[in-house]
């Protein structure tokens, strides 16, 4: 199971993978000054680091709201959501598209073509997601960070 949960006090989105928690924070946060750490507050750019290496960078997850679109970027590869005004959010990884569905309710599930390969639920500054085949782990922790940036970004401007 993944589960990934924003500790706003601390400024930071911790993520469940499995046995390890992997850490998101803003990337202005990982800069010096007063300034930064204030934009840090409003940042929809996250760099997530892991346990094994604690200072390097190993991803960065972002959210464009006006295009209601995640990013990844995890060394040199690069993935996007694709929303439409009335359909599902779309994304391709590993050369298959993925349909993600979601409901009123923060239910949601991953679909590659008309199977199902995860669900997720979407709570209070919270993304959790399970039943995935361990080859989608590393993306779909990544995707829930994204979910939670998301999150966030709404209740800001709301």
């Amino acid at each position: 199971m993944i589960q990934a949960t924003a500790r706003v006090l601390k400024n930071v989105i911790e993520i469940r993978v499995g046995s390890e928690t992997w850490i998101g924070r803003p990337k202005e946060a990982m800069e010096a000054g007063l300034g930064r750490r204030i934009a840090a507050l409003f940042s929809t750019d996250y760099v997530v680091l892991r346990p094994e290496a604690p200072e390097e960078t190993y991803a960065t997850v972002s959210y464009r709201a006006k295009s209601d679109e995640i990013r990844i970027q995890v060394g040199e590869e690069h993935w996007r959501t694709h929303s439409t005004t009335f359909g599902p959010m779309t994304i391709a990884y590993g050369s298959v598209t993925y349909t993600i569905n979601e409901r009123l309710t923060g239910r949601f599930a991953i679909l590659k073509g008309a199977e199902p390969v995860a669900v997720g639920q979407l709570g209070f500054r919270s993304c959790q997601i399970r039943d995935y085949p361990a080859d989608l782990e590393v993306f779909l922790a990544n995707l829930s960070l994204g979910y939670v940036i998301r999150t966030l970004t709404w209740e800001m401007f709301a």
